[in-house]
């Protein structure tokens, strides 16, 4: 059939499992705009749950599904005992929003095929928002100011920088193992280019502790030339790029400041609310009673920091399975170091190292796009790094667990 194919899925498999799929390779490739991402991930969740229901697909469990199930239940007791109630609704939507990590994970699992497809689909998206943020920059002259950058397919800078950054990195990995694969060289310098023009400093941040990890369990050796390299590339770069750089060590500086009273305030808020936080979507209502007056903003959206800002919003059961969730990815992904899938190993570690250390400026996981990224991504490192489970697929058309 013409699906299966374009798919690259046996024959064999069911038209609806199928259909399952293309339903989420639509969601991964509209990542970078969110209506359309969450149509389709409702679309994929429904469908492998009516497969599941019929028996097309073979129901599993993985550990992951406890932190996310905490941090869901977090969540929801958070939104309830909150003395104003705005987001109660929003919770309800959170746990449609983590069913699509045991949805995608069943799906890997039951037609293994389907992996390497979603994986592909990443990629493509990666080096298609970077193309649109590419063009943006160049039709805009360049660097304007901090108010005009590049924002590619999605509604904000912080959201386009925060997409790129595991996919930027997943590049590298990929050709690192790959080093005459022109496409995947390709994809490397356009969604790194891309990074580094969104002048998103967290971002950045983000990419150098991706990077240093990287070299720290590969190389590390090649950690002391790291070093020098970056401070001839930091000299050397253009004036905007080198102002940006330079302008995150003052600490009187507009959003350097604002930030730093936004973790006070946040320590603050903590120290009233320490179990259950004031609940979610209520630090922005919440923040102008605890800012300080040299504070640049009277209101924000949220106090720009994961930790800080799920322990102030959620309590400290959402923060404990947030880093639940973070260490036992890690887990698995150390239980695969040194195997066939090292590759996809060092790509989790990677991703979990950027996006932990651009979140500590930045509230990435509360950003929908960034956070569903990040469970894709999950699932299907968690996929490729496993052993491999019983599928509806003849043993010859597995795909083997070193390469998409």
């Amino acid at each position: 059939m013409f699906l299966k194919r374009r798919l690259d899925v046996p024959e064999e498999t069911p038209l609806p499992v199928a259909v399952a799929l293309l339903f989420y390779v639509g969601h991964l490739f509209c990542a970078g705009w969110v209506a359309s991402s969450e149509v389709f991930a409702f679309a994929t969740t429904v469908t492998i749950g009516w497969c599941l229901w019929r028996r097309l697909l073979k129901p599993s469990f993985h550990i992951l599904y406890v932190p996310l199930a905490l941090y869901g239940l977090a969540s929801t007791v958070s939104a309830l005992v909150a003395v104003r109630e705005i987001h109660s609704f929003g919770e309800s939507a959170l746990w449609g929003k983590m069913l699509l990590f045991p949805a995608a994970l069943i799906l890997f699992r039951n037609v293994p095929r389907a992996r390497a497809t979603a994986l592909r689909m990443v990629l493509i998206f990666g080096a298609m928002a970077s193309a649109m943020g590419l063009a943006q920059y160049v039709t805009a002259g360049g660097f304007r100011d901090l108010e005009h950058r590049i924002t590619g397919p999605t509604a904000h800078v912080m959201t386009l920088s925060g997409l790129l950054l595991p996919v930027a990195l997943m590049f590298i990995v990929l050709w690192i193992y790959e080093a005459g694969n022109l496409w995947l060289l390709a994809g490397a310098a356009v969604t790194n280019l891309a990074l580094l023009i969104t002048f998103t400093r967290s971002a950045w941040l983000g990419w150098i502790v991706g990077i240093a990890v990287l070299l720290i369990l590969k190389w590390p050796k090649a950690l002391a030339w790291a070093v020098p390299v970056a401070i001839i590339a930091i000299s050397f770069a253009p004036l905007p790029l080198f102002s940006r750089v330079i302008s995150s060590f003052d600490t009187r500086q507009s959003s350097n400041l604002d930030r730093i009273r936004m973790a006070e305030a946040g320590v603050e808020i903590i120290k009233d609310y320490p179990v259950f936080g004031v609940g979610p979507a209520n630090v922005k209502e919440i923040y102008p009673l605890y800012r300080k007056h040299d504070a640049p903003r009277f209101r924000i959206p949220h106090l720009h920091n994961n930790v800080i800002q799920l322990l102030a919003e959620r309590g400290v059961l959402a923060l404990l399975a947030y880093l639940f969730l973070q260490g036992l990815f890690l887990r698995e992904c150390a239980r695969a170091w040194g195997g066939p899938a090292t590759k996809y190993a060092e790509i989790g570690v990677v991703v979990v190292a950027s996006l932990g250390a651009a979140g500590m400026f930045e509230f990435n996981f509360g950003d929908t796009e960034v956070f569903w990224i990040m469970l894709d991504l999950f699932a299907i490192i968690t996929a490729f790094i496993e052993r491999p489970e019983q599928s509806n697929e003849p043993v010859a058309a597995l795909v083997p667990p070193d390469g998409p």
